[in-house]
């Protein structure tokens, strides 16, 4: 099964991804902003990441390029 991390502030937009993706068989995580999201990736195996740029802690585009170390 494949791990989905789902980033994203607007917390509707995340649950809607968030049950659509499980209906579809993913393991879906769901944070919403970047540090939660690193310690997310520092604990699971994650295969896919759905980021927003615009999140309240950290701009997204700096988040990809951490996410790149995982």
């Amino acid at each position: 099964m494949y791990n989905i991390l789902v980033v994203d502030d607007d917390k509707e937009i995340a649950d809607s991804i968030k049950i659509y993706l499980e209906e579809e068989g993913y393991n879906v995580f769901e944070c919403y902003d970047g540090e939660k999201a690193i310690e997310i990736l520092k604990k699971k195996d994650i295969h896919l990441v759905l980021l927003d740029i615009n999140l309240p802690d950290i701009n997204g585009f700096d988040l990809f390029e951490q996410i790149k170390k995982y």
